[in-house]
């Protein structure tokens, strides 16, 4: 997730590190049911050490476990330079028709090679190691939350900053191929800096409208069907 922020890759790291000791505020507050993105979202400097090491170390475990190192030839471009209407429809379609915040599908044109990727639990630099850490994860993915029990919803998706960024507000759902039929749904917010080469994205923040806290109580609950979990 994560990250990788691939979020799923990130829950499924937080529904273990949720148990450590977090933030009274983000521990207490319940979830918000509207599922709109809420003003007051969750970022990386919001959520405990020990959650974010623990993340770090079960990614680098994946990771291991999953083999293959990020490659280290240099990637061939198909355009020198983008506009940021390239990016937002770059973008669109990544939430669109690839659904990239479950299948981790990104169009790795838009990103500098050095693009810094944040959630609210782990960060670190380098579009190679995003996309290995997503292909890593896909096989997982594709098991318990296969396409046909997964959807995005791209809610709004702008300039801002006088072009210098584009904000997405998003909502991730999908049904988790488990025994208890626990149901993930997750909205938030991702702010993509221009500041690449070739005006690429040289930034990556996410932020989720959950805590991780939340997320696992998401996940360890049956999804009744009738409006909430069991």
């Amino acid at each position: 997730f994560f990250p990788v922020p691939d979020d799923m890759l990130s829950l499924l790291y937080a529904s273990a590190a949720a148990l450590s000791p977090q933030p009274a505020c983000m521990a207490t507050r319940p979830v918000d049911r509207s599922h709109a993105v809420r003003c007051e979202l969750n970022e990386i400097s919001e959520t405990s050490r020990a959650t974010r090491g623990l993340v770090s170390s079960l990614t680098a475990l994946v990771n291991t476990i999953s083999g293959g190192e990020p490659p280290s030839a240099p990637r061939r471009r198909e355009q020198e330079s983008l506009d940021a209407g390239d990016v937002l429809a770059g973008l669109r379609t990544d939430f669109e028709e690839n659904e990239y915040l479950w299948s981790g599908r990104i169009t790795a044109e838009l990103y500098d090679e050095d693009c810094t990727f944040t959630d609210p639990t782990l960060s670190f630099a380098g579009l190679s190691t995003f996309e290995r850490n997503l292909a890593n994860l896909d096989p997982w993915i594709e098991r318990f939350v296969p396409p046909t029990a997964r959807s995005v919803e791209l809610k709004s998706l702008r300039l801002v900053d006088d072009g210098a960024a584009v904000e997405a507000e998003w909502r991730m759902l999908g049904d988790l191929a488990l025994p208890w039929r626990p149901r993930l749904d997750l909205g938030g917010r991702t702010r993509y800096t221009l500041g690449g080469e070739g005006g690429r994205i040289s930034s990556y923040d996410e932020a989720w409208a959950i805590t991780p806290s939340e997320a696992l109580w998401m996940l360890v609950r049956p999804y009744r069907g009738d409006g909430g979990e069991g």
